[in-house]
């Protein structure tokens, strides 16, 4: 049976803010796939208790999720990105009724053509989606270690997420405020400076990006001169600095490392 949801959609694109949840691993909003329907759906609420009270019940299951206000001028950013985040499906609680909202009837998909024909990748769902899904369970507290359908679930989760990296094209940014002239990317030369950050053992990794957002977000400083370039997986090593341990995607918030070596047996270095 179809359910007309007109009068449920206007009145949330009216709101001056709702709540939803975020998964406190992932730093993104929470993202589960309906057993039933196969949705990859989120949770936003018009009441913040309400989104407390359902944040607490997760909790309790050892998914620790938080509650976050998006006010009206942030929601055109906040749809966008879960496209990026591959979200198909909203669970709206209107502190009445719970509604099912299919995501493109509340903010219009992003022209797929025009984003097809960009080098740099807009938009990159497929990555993004396995990516929180694997580590939402990987990092989740308090698991056995001898849990073996836990241990299954996860191997499932790990080779679908390889399956999209390697098939996936990256952001990497060059700082080239220090270059005399134009920039001419066959001819780098040696002003050219890497972004990189150093985690607790300072040890290096440099920031690679699954979509122009992840960019923007750890975009750190706005004056600096930076060219992007789209780089594919198998193309990734030779970018990689003498001293650096590795890569790190996205890391404002999913914060996924891959280091050298993952990536020399992925790709098959010898």
């Amino acid at each position: 049976m179809t359910v007309d949801n007109t009068f449920t959609i206007k009145k949330l694109q009216s709101l001056e803010h709702f709540f939803v949840t975020f998964s406190q691993i992932t730093k993104m909003p929470y993202v589960e796939c309906d057993p039933e329907t196969y949705d990859d759906q989120i949770y936003l609420f018009t009441e913040e208790e309400n989104a407390k009270e359902f944040a607490k019940s997760y909790v309790e299951k050892n998914i620790p999720l938080l509650t976050v206000k998006v006010l009206q001028n942030q929601m055109a950013n906040f749809f966008l990105g879960l496209y990026a985040e591959g979200v198909n499906m909203l669970i709206y609680h209107d502190g009445v009724a719970t509604n099912r909202l299919d995501l493109e009837k509340v903010f219009p998909k992003p022209n797929e053509e025009k984003i097809a024909k960009e080098l740099l990748p807009m938009l990159n769902p497929g990555l993004q989606l396995t990516v929180i899904y694997f580590l939402q369970e990987l990092r989740r507290p308090n698991q056995s270690k001898d849990d073996v359908e836990r241990s299954r679930k996860l191997r499932e989760m790990e080779e679908e997420m390889l399956v999209n990296l390697t098939r996936s094209k990256f952001i990497m940014a060059i700082d080239v405020s220090q270059v005399k002239g134009e920039f001419d990317p066959k001819h780098p030369g040696p002003d050219i400076r890497i972004p990189y950050i150093k985690n607790q053992k300072e040890e290096i990794f440099q920031p690679i990006y699954s979509d122009i957002g992840e960019f923007r977000k750890f975009q750190r400083d706005p004056n600096a001169k930076i060219r992007l370039a789209a780089v594919s997986f198998g193309q990734l090593l030779p970018y990689l600095m003498k001293n650096a341990k590795g890569f790190v995607l996205n890391p404002a918030d999913v914060n996924l490392v891959l280091s050298r070596e993952q990536l020399e047996r992925i790709i098959g270095v010898n």
